[in-house]
């Protein structure tokens, strides 16, 4: 596939400038891009302790990213499916990067019966009833949880990697990051040219990348629809 330009090996140093911006500009009273402490807040999503667990921190998060989580859903994940989450969370790796993943593995990690499209199905209340999670905020919420594995949905990020919704969205960045063509090293380069000193994953270096690079060129933050 075709990469966007912000990610080809003439744009490292640009890509770097606008990891930097989104992580270091201060806006109104000093307040910083609210995006910037979903990686981190409370710890991180993946720390050991919570790492099995969709907890109130990690949806808090989540609407740091503009998505705030409709109120039956946090009843749902936290309390009353709970248990569910974390049987499926367990089964997903916590030290595995989507660029590591093998094509014969690729069915067991992400593939339609793994567990990970399991807490998808979960998250979008696909088997049971919706509660108002669309794509982008269950791509955020197993960003959250699975940050080096998962990456995130948005109407700004899906079209700059060609991708008209939802259905294929893994597949197609695991392509990306698998062809060969060296794009975890320069998400890599990315990030340490950016003089950030969180340590985000390549997914989250890329997500940021390209969400900058959308908006300044105009593109449309669209409403998280439930569909």
């Amino acid at each position: 596939m075709a990469l966007p330009e912000i990610l080809l090996p003439a744009l490292v140093d640009e890509a770097a400038a606008l990891v930097n911006e989104y992580y270091t500009k201060l806006y109104r009273n000093g307040v910083p891009q609210t995006g910037s402490r979903f990686d981190n807040w409370a710890g991180g999503g993946d720390r050991v302790e919570v790492a099995n667990a969709i907890t109130a921190d990690d949806l808090l998060a989540v609407s740091f990213l503009s998505v705030p989580v409709p109120a039956p859903a946090i009843i749902g994940l936290v309390e009353t499916r709970s248990a569910e989450a974390r049987r499926l969370l367990e089964e997903i790796p916590t030290d595995l990067d989507l660029a590591a993943v093998t094509a014969d593995e690729y069915e067991t990690i992400l593939g339609a019966l793994s567990p990970a499209s399991k807490l998808w199905r979960l998250l979008r209340g696909t088997d049971t009833y919706r509660w108002g999670i669309g794509p982008t905020t269950a791509s955020k919420i197993m960003a959250r949880k699975r940050p080096r594995l998962v990456p995130i949905y948005d109407s700004v990020v899906g079209p700059l990697m060609g991708l008209n919704n939802n259905d294929t969205q893994w597949r197609t960045w695991h392509a990306a990051l698998t062809d060969g063509a060296g794009l975890p090293e320069r998400l890599t380069a990315i990030r340490e040219k950016s003089g950030i000193s969180l340590q985000i994953s390549d997914l989250r270096t890329m997500d940021v990348a390209l969400w900058m690079h959308g908006k300044k060129l105009g593109m449309t933050v669209r409403e998280d629809a439930d569909s």
